[in-house]
């Protein structure tokens, strides 16, 4: 197992240099540049100040300079520092942001996993029934519908209308002055929408996953054995066709890690959460560089490594690839 991880990780460098390349590319390809946020909107802005902002910022450089200059940094750990008006290190404004992001997407994570499973399920096993007709049609609707639409909805219902929610922000102004148990009730008030809103669109593709693999393993040959064995029915779908349909079930959770930054750009801004989707959303539209580029690796990795966690459970889950990956 370790000789395994072990070349999946070596597999990961090179795929990782490419796709830093590539975005680093794309990036500078873009029309506009950094310092024309400063200089484009005044007219006494001389061409001289211009060019000292671009050295400034290394953009006088060759785009093949510029990217060894950020490469070289990035191997010591060091994105460099923002082009925004704080000049703050890019690394710590990212950590400064990833708890709010990590507790929105891991909580909206796991709470898709034990509804949607349950679900799908349920849903192959009484294939055709009402619960199942009713379940496609309700998580159909939700995924089809726009997050952004279902987010402003619940923000005038539950927020202006009948206000039991925040509409906004992470905490209250009064927030300092609450209790250690106030405290949480209010951010979790606050999270509570959001965490909805992100957690409706994977109900429909996960458990219509789970319905579709459950639906193929129930009539393989050897249920029908186990059936004509005596074994009840219970203990033939739980430990022997569950655990073959969660096998590709693995390999989506595995392909959501990277949606751990991407998928929460939409949720952070409408709801003005101060997470890692708020901050490349405004790098983005600010043509901050190092900003970009820091999310950027930062969901490549994401990305390599939930397929690596996908390959390894995948291998482990199925004892047909479990002796050859694992020897």
């Amino acid at each position: 197992m370790l000789k395994y991880t072990f070349k999946r990780i070596l597999m990961m460098a090179p795929t990782l240099l490419g796709i830093t390349l590539i975005s680093f590319v794309v990036i500078h390809l873009a029309p506009g540049e950094p310092t024309g946020a400063i200089t484009d909107l005044n007219p006494n802005v001389s061409l001289e100040t211009k060019e000292r902002l671009r050295t400034l910022y290394g953009l006088d450089k060759s785009i093949y300079e510029q990217y060894y200059n950020w490469l070289t940094k990035v191997v010591r750990l060091d994105f460099g520092h923002s082009f925004a008006s704080d000049r703050r290190p890019v690394i710590d404004k990212i950590w400064e942001k990833l708890p709010v992001t990590l507790i929105l997407n891991v909580a909206s994570l796991a709470i898709i996993l034990i509804i949607s499973i349950p679900i799908g399920l349920i849903s192959a096993v009484r294939a055709g029934g009402l619960f199942d007709r009713l379940t496609t049609v309700l998580f159909f609707i939700g995924f089809a519908a726009p997050s952004f639409w279902l987010a402003l909805l619940a923000m005038r219902y539950f927020g202006v209308e009948l206000n039991l929610l925040p509409i906004s922000g992470l905490t209250s102004l009064n927030y300092s002055e609450l209790g250690r148990g106030g405290k949480i009730i209010d951010l979790v008030r606050h999270l509570l929408m959001p965490l909805i809103i992100s957690t409706l669109g994977g109900f429909a593709s996960l458990s219509r996953y789970m319905r579709s693999n459950m639906l193929e393993i129930i009539r393989q040959d050897y249920l029908t054995t186990a059936r004509a064995k005596g074994l009840p029915e219970c203990t033939v779908i739980i430990r022997h066709a569950l655990p073959n349909a969660l096998i590709p079930v693995i390999t989506i959770l595995g392909l959501s890690v990277p949606t751990l930054i991407g998928g929460s750009i939409i949720v952070e801004s409408i709801y003005a959460l101060p997470g890692l989707g708020q901050l490349f959303y405004m790098a983005v539209m600010g043509r901050d560089y190092p900003m970009i580029m820091g999310s950027l690796v930062i969901g490549a990795i994401l990305t390599l490594l939930g397929n690596l966690l996908a390959d390894l459970g995948y291998a482990w889950a199925d004892p047909r690839l479990r002796d050859t990956a694992f020897k």
